[in-house]
């Protein structure tokens, strides 16, 4: 009868599935890694406490301007008011507020260009100064300093230091500059390894090039104790407070500004906003002050002028007269007289707001626009009123001319005089438009770190990181844990194998005494493998193996031998462990049993039962050797063993031999049971060799660690060879929460020994 084997070859999809997620076995995942996430959790949480007791606090100051409705500062000009700008533009004082001419006037009155600090041990320094007291920024000098914890050199809180003067060069701009307290009021500076000068505290001292000068007001620390001192370069420090300040309007047109200051120094935060607001103030002043400065030297320059026509106009007048012997004017000439006049005089005032106006706005200004039309409708009435003179007598048309000349010349005299003294009055008064509402004030505890946020947002990071660097992990993962993957590509599992904790115990205890010896520098002691089915036989992996011995009965009711083959894809599986106390429990049971370590190159069998590897299979195979002297007797009833031999150098040869055949079939009569432990399939060639002459042949896969691919491809390796593979053997199977919470269910293994 010719056997029909299946030769189809297994093929695995990677991508079975992946539309579906299996919420179940995520869950089941991370309570596998649950003590993982929870160290790294942990870990965050304890970095975030970490930093946020060590971060250096931030302080904000805030305050509110109020923009009021702006006035033209010229008295008795109301109805110009609109037209020279009497609204708040709001984004315009914004820009006004950070720019460099108001923060200039700060950085001036607090000296900011120098920076002064203590010498402080890193975080660490800063962290012990900020919490030996209240007075850590430079505010009071008369407060003990902490003890020194590790070097002199350093400060550790109470050390201060005012500097009033530092006067450097361009080229020491931006340096750092090491000062160190001498004692007695003295104090050496220097740059790097460089001594640049020594001095005493309120005196000035100077390097003999003049490049720098340093006065010190106040010094307080320990001798030894070093500080910080630099000086900015002043762009830097402007373009500095224009990125720390913010300014933002309270409501669309409301004229109301808040603005705001972060630091690290509490007071010294309330002192910058405080000097930028009043620098604000003091700009506002100015430039108002300055529009009306510009009215009255126009108006100085132009006094002269009307004086000399107001005077020469009275002198045409007067000789007209006495050359026409006192010609006085007529009531009808006198009405003519008043409404010219003051026609005239209200050209001649918008002629002079015109100048003033021109300064601020172009010809195509609205505002330019009305003060022109309003001028005009102004002319065109003086024109009309010209028209009707032209019907007086000669001499009363020449009279009222000049007495027109006259009476305008005066009425524009006069307002010039007046409008001279009104902004006089109101230069000396100008208060301008910007009202400080509040004055700059710090909060009483800093707005950053926000400790408590911090540290549950670094809990939950490292949540979220420990949990994802584990579905990573398993996604990456490819060990198969669900003995169904197996049956969903087509192999029968025969049996599955929990982890031994004999053989666990015994493996811990070998690494350690292996890490002792290594330490204390001896050789490796030879330590005794132990076979677990002989030694713990209540173990759960015996009475696993014990079920595969059942199973194992009825595969191979068909078998054309009694010859099994344990093979695996890959080393490290187990198979040596299996074999071995698969032999065991079969002998045990009565069974004459024949184990065969046919791993020639790694095999270790001969350790499990306290036998020598001399005189095994290789010799036998290379025709040194006769049957019944390779096979060894063991301390197991029905057991006998052939050890792997000498490694030969062509163990695949050795196999492919007559030796070999004649090995199996001598076996196979002498025995009920032969079983070969084989090299992995996918390493070397040796087990496709012997699946030859056995009647069954089963795979091991471990769990967790052998991949689905790997096993198919091991499988499709046999069966190009001709070799079908009965089925798979899971070995070391764990229990996992993942297992438990998935959609086939853990396979749980509660045996009880007799």
């Amino acid at each position: 009868m010719t056997e029909t084997k299946n030769t189809q070859k297994i093929k695995v999809d990677n991508n079975n599935s992946s539309d579906e997620i299996d919420l179940a076995r995520l869950f089941g995942l991370l309570l596998d890694s649950k003590w993982l996430i929870i160290f790294v959790t942990a870990a965050f949480t304890f970095i975030g406490i970490v930093y946020a007791l060590m971060a250096t606090p931030v302080y904000k100051a805030d305050a509110l301007i109020q923009i009021e409705e702006k006035t033209s500062g010229l008295p008795g000009v109301a109805d110009l008011e609109e037209m020279l700008g009497g609204e708040h533009d709001p984004e315009t004082e914004m820009a006004l507020l950070k720019s460099r001419r108001v923060l200039s006037y700060a950085v001036d009155e607090l000296n900011l260009e120098i920076v002064t600090s203590p010498k402080y041990k890193g975080s660490l320094g800063k962290f012990f100064a900020r919490r030996y007291g209240s007075n850590v920024e430079g505010q009071v000098f008369n407060q003990p300093m902490a003890a020194n914890l590790f070097d002199d050199s350093y400060a550790w809180g109470g050390e201060q230091i005012k500097v009033t003067t530092f006067n450097v060069t361009s080229s020491y701009l931006d340096e750092t500059f090491e000062l160190t307290n001498l004692g007695n009021g003295a104090y050496t500076l220097t740059l790097g390894e460089e001594q640049i000068l020594t001095g005493k505290v309120n005196e000035l001292a100077t390097t003999k090039s003049g490049s720098i000068e340093l006065l010190v007001t106040d010094l307080k620390s320990d001798v030894g104790t070093g500080f910080y001192v630099k000086r900015l370069y002043r762009e830097d420090i402007i373009g500095a407070l224009q990125k720390t300040l913010s300014v933002a309007g309270q409501g669309k047109d409301t004229g109301i500004l808040t603005a705001t200051y972060e630091g690290t120094k509490k007071q010294h935060v309330e002192d910058v906003l405080h000097a930028i607001t009043q620098g604000f103030l003091l700009q506002n002043v100015q430039r108002m002050s300055a529009e009306i400065q510009n009215s009255i030297d126009y108006i100085k320059s132009e006094l002269p002028v009307y004086k000399d026509e107001l005077e020469q106009a009275e002198a045409k007048l007067n000789d007209y007269r006495l050359e026409n012997k006192s010609v006085d004017l007529s009531i009808e000439t006198q009405s003519f007289l008043d409404q010219v006049v003051e026609l005239d005089t209200r050209i001649h005032e918008l002629s002079f707001k015109e100048a003033e106006i021109s300064q601020r706005f172009t010809k195509e200004h609205p505002s330019y626009i009305s003060l022109n039309k309003k001028k005009q409708e102004l002319l065109e009435q003086k024109e009309e009123l010209t028209q009707s003179v032209q019907g007086l007598p000669e001499t009363q048309q020449q009279v009222l001319r000049l007495a027109r000349d006259v009476e305008v010349n005066q009425q524009i005299y006069l307002y010039m005089l007046n409008k001279n003294q009104e902004l006089r009055v109101a230069k000396a008064g100008t208060v301008g438009n910007i009202h400080i509402v509040d004055e700059a004030v710090v909060g009483r505890k800093p707005v950053k770190p926000k400790k408590a946020l911090i540290v549950v947002l670094a809990t939950l990071l490292g949540g979220m990181f420990s949990v994802a660097f584990v579905l990573i992990k398993a996604a990456f993962h490819r060990g198969v844990t669900n003995p169904q993957d197996f049956e969903d590509i087509g192999l029968t599992v025969y049996a599955t194998i929990p982890v031994s904790d004999a053989q666990s115990k015994f493996l811990d205890k070998k690494k350690l005494k292996e890490k002792i010896s290594s330490k204390v520098g001896r050789k490796k002691s030879k330590i005794q493998e132990i076979l677990v089915a002989k030694e713990n036989p209540t173990d759960l992996a015996v009475e696993a193996v014990r079920s595969l011995r059942t199973s194992l009965h009825f595969a191979m009711l068909e078998a054309k031998n009694n010859v099994v083959m344990i093979s695996g894809a890959s080393p490290g599986v187990g198979k040596s462990f299996i074999s071995s106390n698969l032999a065991t429990v079969l002998a045990q049971a009565g069974q004459k049993v024949l184990l065969i370590d046919a791993d020639m190159r790694k095999g270790y069998m001969q350790k499990l039962f306290n036998l020598s590897w001399g005189n095994g299979l290789s010799e036998l195979l290379s025709g040194k050797a006769q049957l019944q002297d390779v096979v060894k007797a063991t301390d197991i009833e029905n057991l006998s063993l052939i050890t792997r031999g000498e490694v030969p150098p062509n163990p695949s040869e050795l196999l492919m031999g007559q030796y070999y055949t004649k090995l199996i079939e001598q076996a196979s009569k002498q025995y009920d049971l032969v079983i070969i432990d084989t090299p992995p399939i996918l390493a070397v060639t040796d087990a496709s060799i012997i699946g030859h002459h056995a009647g069954t042949s089963l795979m091991l896969a471990r769990f967790n660690q052998s991949s689905l691919k790997e096993v198919a491809a091991a499988v499709n390796r046999f069966e190009l060879n001709g070799i079908d593979v009965k089925g798979i053997i899971f070995n070391a199977v764990e229990k996992k929460a993942s297992s438990y919470y998935g959609d086939y269910g853990y396979y749980n293994y509660e045996y009880k020994s007799k």
